[in-house]
């Protein structure tokens, strides 16, 4: 499979990338029959040859009003004021509305995870669930024809794996639903955490909530180096004419096949402490509040102190943004007078999540590819337990039966 590479020197929004997918090659009208699959009406799309600073690529214009059915139809002019069609749609709603549909259940999948990661960033930005999550902008007829449009040709281009090498938010500040919002908007922010980006070079909205969330829900990785046959490439134009650099995402087919061996590479702290005079019991909440502050791993290793004392060092792995954060959770639930740091160079395996439909339930399984071709399959832990309370089974055997079925699935 072709890995799907994104440069985005001017951001991504959801029609720049609609447009670069057609520039890619997806069919337009492949693409439209697929998304009147979902149960909106009164909307049309089209795309156009267009030009930024003289370079040119394809826009997409994604319209409400313009379709042969007459039912729900507005004209765009007024798309934005009318509150009831673009106010009031939850996450749960559109989720049910894609499920509801006739389109493939990959596509559905990572339709429904775009979403998913959005309404999970807007829900801890409001302190609501994410099922509850009203989107505003996102909840328009054009946002979800342009996130489910994603999940469509990430389908017909045959694509698993998407990167990329470069993503910028922009600056300045940006009318929301909630008001005049700095740029990123909280939810982008958070949406974004952990990721490579630059700020700063115009003073605009670059990356939408949406284009974050396509990247995002896709699991894109970052990788600033990529080796492989260059298959094909495409441009998307953006809508604005942005005088401070061209408004296009640039896009590109990279056959990694002959480069399996190159792996991600990124940095991490390791946080550790000393602790001989706290309970087991007391040990295991720390462990867990270090957790909670964004820890990526905790550990403890049994030690020998002064005087013979026997205790545990307890270890926290986290990234630089929660560096901080971490550090203040192991001074507040241990008696550690002193915290050790360290920084890691970590190589990461590029990995998915799969969302697979067992005998026994649905399940998420998060697949990495080994520097020689092969793959390595986890369960997500939350899913098992609840599998296996559902199903009254011994965990092991739940894990072994989707195991075994998964990999029946591959061949």
């Amino acid at each position: 499979m072709p890995t799907l590479l994104y440069q985005c020197p001017a951001g991504l929004s959801g029609d720049m990338n609609l447009g670069a997918m057609i520039a890619l090659g997806v069919d337009p009208e492949k693409l439209k029959s697929e998304l009147e699959k979902l149960p909106y009406e009164g909307w049309s799309i089209q795309f156009t040859d267009d030009e930024r600073s003289g370079i040119t690529g394809t826009r997409c214009d994604v319209k409400e009003g313009h379709t042969h059915s007459h039912a729900h139809a507005h004209s765009h002019s007024h798309s934005h004021s009318e509150g009831h069609h673009h106010h009031h749609r939850t996450f749960a709603e559109i989720r049910d509305a894609i499920n509801s549909s006739q389109l493939k259940d990959s596509v559905k999948a990572d339709a429904i995870q775009c979403f998913r990661v959005l309404a999970e960033a807007e829900g801890s930005v409001h302190g609501i669930a994410p099922e509850a999550v009203h989107f505003h902008e996102v909840g328009a007829i054009d946002s979800i024809v342009d996130m489910v449009g994603a999940a469509i040709c990430w389908d017909l281009l045959g694509v698993t794996r998407i990167a990329y090498s470069e993503l910028e938010l922009g600056g300045g500040t940006v009318q929301c639903a909630h008001g005049r919002m700095p740029v990123p908007a909280p939810a982008t922010a958070r949406l974004l955490e952990g990721m490579v980006v630059s700020t700063g070079a115009t003073n605009k909205e670059a990356t939408t909530p949406t284009g974050a969330a396509l990247l995002v829900g896709k699991n894109a990785s970052y990788q600033p180096k990529l080796s492989g046959q260059l298959i094909k490439v495409g441009t998307g134009i953006g809508q604005r004419k942005d005088p401070n650099l061209p408004n296009a995402v640039h896009v590109a087919l990279i056959d990694e096949v002959s480069t399996i061996t190159q792996l991600a590479q990124d940095t991490v702290w390791e946080l550790a402490a000393n602790l001989d005079d706290m309970s087991p019991e007391s040990t295991g909440f720390l462990a867990e509040a270090l957790r909670s502050a964004g820890a990526l791993d905790v550990w403890q290793s049994p030690a020998f102190f002064k005087k013979g004392r026997s205790g545990t060092v307890v270890h926290a792995l986290c990234a630089a943004a929660e560096l901080e954060t971490v550090e203040a959770a192991f001074f507040k639930h241990s008696s550690s007078l002193g915290v050790r740091r360290q920084s890691w160079q970590r190589s990461i395996l590029p990995r998915e999540i799969h969302n697979f439909a067992s005998s026994l339930g649905a399940i998420r399984l998060k697949v990495a590819t080994r520097p020689d071709g092969t793959s390595t399959c986890k369960i997500e832990y939350e899913d098992l337990a609840k599998l296996a309370n559902e199903q009254d089974l011994p965990i092991n055997r739940i894990e072994q039966t989707i195991l075994h079925e998964w990999n029946v699935s591959r061949k």
